[in-house]
């Protein structure tokens, strides 16, 4: 089977043997694929210099079997600028997606979502709205959205003044009907009710936000941690590599 000039970013990319490396390709047609770019290593090719995260390529390939076999290459953009922890962000989304997704299942959905948070961390929009919005839009697609509007047991709508916690994989649940530790996060209805409107304005909001994503992303992550949420530094920290607006 041959693939001819899909578009597409490079989540992630591993060495194999001396000269080639396997690359985690986010198509926007056809989802996440595993290709094999033979011989890139080699520094008399061009292509190596381009064939790195946060660029816009169009790509093509073949194969029958899981590791399909790059076959041309090409810059749609160039490159995006991130840098310190904008740049950990995208690395961020690049593993969540990694981690996630199926391979060979078109997520054009989800595609347009990364393309998107991109942009927004290319132009150093607010990073925690970004990565909030990034997060809850993920699990959404995916099929683990969360009920912002109601309780899971009892239908009941959430009330402003009641504290909630949230159960994995089912929803919020009424803090008094469970029994909780003294180190259980819980969540103050008020700012659920904020979350289901995307009005983050308020930083308790966005606090409860971050704990919220990471609580119900935990599950479907398992238990290996994510090694791009161990580089996050102050913003300020001179890290960068070349990028630029994209056009998508």
């Amino acid at each position: 089977m041959r693939v001819d000039l899909q578009s597409g970013y490079i989540l992630h990319t591993r060495p194999f043997r001396d000269t080639s490396i396997i690359i985690d390709f986010f198509s926007e047609s056809y989802g996440r694929l595993s290709i094999l770019a033979k011989g890139v290593r080699s520094s008399k090719l061009k292509k190596r210099q381009y064939l790195q995260p946060f660029t816009g390529l169009i790509v093509s390939w073949q194969g029958k079997s899981n590791l399909k076999t790059l076959t041309h290459s090409e810059q749609k953009n160039l490159p995006l600028l991130l840098s310190g922890n904008y740049l950990y962000s995208g690395l961020y989304f690049n593993e969540l997606l990694v981690r996630l997704l199926p391979e060979e299942d078109s997520q054009t959905e989800i595609y347009e979502l990364y393309v998107a948070s991109l942009n927004k961390l290319a132009q150093q929009q607010s990073l925690e709205l970004t990565l909030r919005r990034f997060e809850f839009a993920l699990l959404d697609s995916l099929g683990y959205g969360i009920n912002f509007y109601s309780e899971s047991e009892t239908g009941l709508p959430i009330e402003p003044e009641t504290y909630y916690c949230f159960v994995a994989g089912s929803g919020f649940v009424k803090e008094s009907t469970l029994n909780v530790g003294s180190n259980t996060y819980t969540f103050y209805g008020a700012h659920i009710l904020s979350m289901a409107t995307d009005d983050f304005s308020d930083i308790q909001v966005l606090k409860s936000a971050k704990y919220l994503a990471r609580m119900a992303l935990q599950p479907i992550l398992g238990h290996k941690p994510l090694r791009s949420r161990e580089f996050f530094q102050p913003l300020n920290k001179p890290i960068a590599i070349a990028v630029e607006p994209l056009n998508d």
